[in-house]
C-alpha cells in the first residue's frame, strides 16, 4: 500500500515511470506527483552536496546585471507586499537577494548548503542563516521560494515554519515546474524537471493552491509561464538528448569548459 497523499489523504496512487533509480507515482485523487517512496535524508544531503558542488563555476563570476527573470519575479512579490523586509528560503549563491536589496529591500537568505552560504556572504552584504530556525518570528513582510518546494520532504511542516516568520500581513512567493504543463504532458519521462531524487514533489495549479491552504495560507494569485523552460522546442531538444543518453555527458562537458574558462582568468 502506498503512503497517503501528503495532500488529500488518498492511498490510491497510479504509476508515473521510473527515473534514475526511482519510481514516481501520481494520486489518482488530486494529481500530486511524488517520489515514492521518499529517500533518506542522509541520501538527499549527499546528492545535493554534489549538485551544489557541480555549478559553483556557474556563480563564481561577478554579478553584472541580473536576469529578466529575477525582475519579474520581484515585481510579483511587490504587487503584493505591503512591506520591504524579505526572507529569500533557499536563497543558494544570493543572486535574488541581491537583485531585490538593489531595488531597496531589507533582505535576509536561508541556505542550507555551506558551499553556496559561504560564497553569497563572501560576494554580498547579506545576513544568510543555515536554517529557519536562525530567524526571527513574526519579522518579514514578503517570504521567497524560488524552485525550493519541490526538494522538500514535508512541505506543509516547512510551509508552516516560515508562515512563522512572517508579519501578520505577510505574503509568500513561490516557483515551481507544473507538473500539468503542455511541456511536460509532450516530453513524458523525458521532461527534465522530473529529476529524482532532486525533486521529490511535482506540483501544478490544482495542487499547490491546496498545499499552501493546508500550511495556513490564502492563495491571492497563482501565473504559469515559460520561466526557465524557454520555449516548447527548447525543452523538446532537452528531452531528446535526455532520451538518447546524452544528457549527462552534454552537462558535463559544458562543467568542464566553465571549470577551464574560470581558471583561465
Amino acid at each position: 500500500m502506498n503512503d497517503p497523499c501528503i495532500i488529500c489523504g488518498n492511498t490510491e496512487h497510479v504509476s508515473v515511470c521510473t527515473k534514475n533509480g526511482f519510481d514516481l507515482v501520481r494520486c489518482s485523487s488530486c494529481g500530486l506527483v511524488s517520489v515514492s517512496p521518499l529517500p533518506a535524508n542522509k541520501e538527499l544531503e549527499d546528492y545535493y552536496k554534489e549538485g551544489y558542488n557541480q555549478f559553483l563555476y556557474s556563480f563564481s563570476s561577478p554579478l553584472t546585471r541580473p536576469a529578466s527573470r529575477k525582475t519579474k519575479e520581484l515585481k510579483i512579490v511587490e504587487r503584493h507586499a505591503n512591506g520591504r523586509r524579505l526572507l529569500d528560503v533557499g536563497s543558494a549563491h544570493g543572486h535574488f537577494m541581491e537583485h531585490a536589496r538593489r531595488h531597496g529591500w531589507n533582505v535576509t537568505g536561508v541556505e542550507p548548503q555551506d558551499e553556496a552560504r559561504t560564497l553569497a556572504k563572501s560576494r554580498f552584504p547579506h545576513e544568510v542563516h543555515q536554517n529557519l530556525s536562525a530567524v526571527a518570528d513574526a519579522s518579514y513582510d514578503a517570504a521567497t521560494l524560488w524552485h525550493v518546494i519541490e526538494h522538500i520532504a514535508n512541505p506543509i511542516e516547512f510551509l508552516k515554519s516560515i508562515n512563522a516568520k512572517l508579519s501578520p500581513n505577510g505574503i509568500i512567493a513561490i516557483a515551481t515546474p507544473n507538473v500539468d504543463s503542455l511541456v511536460a504532458k509532450a516530453t513524458g519521462k523525458s521532461w527534465g524537471w522530473l529529476s529524482p531524487p532532486d525533486h521529490l514533489y511535482l506540483y501544478s495549479p490544482n495542487t499547490l493552491p491546496r498545499l499552501l491552504e493546508l500550511a495556513g495560507f490564502e492563495v491571492r494569485e497563482v501565473l504559469t509561464r515559460r520561466g526557465q523552460s524557454r520555449n516548447f522546442l527548447f525543452l523538446m531538444l532537452q528531452a531528446i538528448v535526455y532520451r538518447l543518453g546524452l544528457f549527462t555527458a552534454v552537462k558535463s562537458s559544458v562543467q568542464r569548459a566553465a571549470g577551464k574558462a574560470q581558471s583561465a582568468k
